[in-house]
């Protein structure tokens, strides 16, 4: 493996969690490539990744594209492919291909480089453009193999200038070597990478490429639904036995009433055998565990799973979007809290936020395992949860996140209420006044 060079490309990788980055002052700090998310699985876009690319491109810097790899079968691979190229098709990209392979998925080694393999295999297919591989130093030398030496490799590892040794790869056109970083106009640490020049592509646009799953065809967990002329949220949800506020929140809709011909929504479906029912969502975090995630919310790992349809309890990932059950009888201990989830809005603070929400800064650094209190980021996502201990009149079914442009008529119409009862019920003191990211309770 090479070392760092001075000709080296600099470079950072972002996705949702560095929140709303300037990009004028990462050009300014000498930054030249920036690669952010695009999907994971067949289920989640990042929800900054049009805004990335384009203030990015505005700013002249090299943009590229990743995907984050969720290893389940030769079929999932393919659609895994078709998901990502769906949500970039018509971008130009300046750099390859980035498939993220840090995840086993419980397959060998063997199993999970075929896997990986036809996914990059049916990319190239479908764009004609190159492809790379991003992952990590030990995770190349004990879960993949030879099979993708024909790939470049974007590695990671951290603390050093020349990454360790691995019997797949002896060079690499992409080096990731902080994930803690400090670039200007990005709120809080950052990855930074180098970059050789073979990471640039001979730019041309992404087709127009469709999911190649059909409209009424589940893959087990959810499917994708390409909206047709005359669709509304509402009939679609209905069609699906699931709600216009899941369908937005899960695909990134700012506006319930507007979709259009050829946009392709993901589609949660219950397993035929469940009849649980949920009253909220929940976006994964980095280290958190379903068993958390099912006593934070007072329901059991069962529950989730169910209702989630999925297959192996110990593998969840951060981003995932888990339907949250109802709470059970069963779970006492929990059955009173008030729970939801909050993304942080630039100029937030955790004491502001606890005073907000009537609980404590230590209590939100405890289950959201937050190091340090006074460095929280645009767009992290927090759970809260308070006991019940409130007037009768503050129970309420479920939450909702106001998100941009939304009105407090129109939240009250989707969930079949009236404005007054939902300023009522968060103590809004001026209906005309909500903003985004603020959490609604609704009854």
């Amino acid at each position: 493996m090479q070392s760092i060079s001075s000709d080296n490309l600099k470079g950072i990788d972002v996705s949702n969690w560095q929140g709303v980055i300037d990009f004028a002052k990462v050009k300014n700090s000498g930054i030249q490539v920036v690669y952010t998310k695009a999907t994971e699985g067949t289920y989640y876009t990042d929800p900054f990744l049009k805004s990335n690319y384009y203030n990015a491109k505005s700013q002249n810097l090299y943009v590229g594209f990743y995907h984050f790899f969720i290893p389940e079968s030769k079929e999932s691979s393919i659609n895994q492919a078709y998901y990502f190229i769906s949500k970039i098709s018509g971008l130009t990209p300046d750099c390859k291909l980035a498939l993220d392979v840090e995840v086993t998925g419980g397959f060998s080694k063997t199993e999970l480089s075929e896997l990986a393999n036809i996914f990059l295999i049916e990319v190239k297919k479908l764009t004609g453009m190159d492809v790379v591989i991003y992952t990590y130093s030990n995770f190349a030398n004990y879960n993949l193999t030879n099979i993708l030496d024909a790939y470049p490799l974007w590695i990671a590892e951290y603390g050093v200038n020349t990454p360790m040794y691995n019997p797949i790869w002896d060079s690499w056109i992409g080096f990731q070597y902080s994930d803690s970083g400090y670039v200007p106009g990005v709120s809080g640490g950052v990855d930074l990478d180098v970059f050789t020049s073979d990471i640039l592509l001979n730019s041309s646009s992404i087709p127009n490429i469709q999911p190649n799953i059909n409209n009424s065809e589940a893959t087990g967990k959810e499917i994708l639904y390409v909206v047709q002329p005359g669709d509304t949220l509402s009939e679609i949800a209905s069609k699906y036995n699931t709600t216009v506020d899941f369908l937005a929140l899960s695909n990134n809709i700012k506006n319930p009433n507007l979709i259009y011909p050829g946009e392709t929504l993901t589609i949660y479906i219950n397993s035929s055998t469940s009849s649980e029912n949920f009253n909220s969502i929940y976006i994964v975090q980095p280290g958190d565990t379903l068993s958390n995630i099912a006593n934070v919310f007072g329901t059991s790992v069962n529950s989730i799973v169910n209702v989630n349809s999925i297959s192996n309890p110990n593998l969840i990932y951060p981003g995932e979007v888990l339907k949250i059950p109802s709470s059970t009888s069963s779970n006492t201990g929990n059955s009173n809290l008030l729970l939801s989830t909050y993304i942080v809005q630039e100029g937030d603070t955790l004491s502001q936020i606890a005073l907000t929400h009537n609980t404590t800064i230590d209590y939100l650094v405890e289950i959201n395992n937050i190091q340090n209190p006074n460095l929280i980021y645009p767009g992290q996502i927090l759970k809260l949860y308070s006991s019940g201990n409130t007037p009768s009149n503050d129970s309420f079914t479920g939450t909702y996140v106001v998100k941009p442009n939304d009105t407090l008529s129109e939240i009250a119409s989707l969930f079949g209420t009236t404005y007054e009862h939902l300023a009522e019920l968060n103590s809004i003191s001026d209906p005309n006044l909500i903003y985004p990211g603020q959490v609604l309770k609704i009854s």
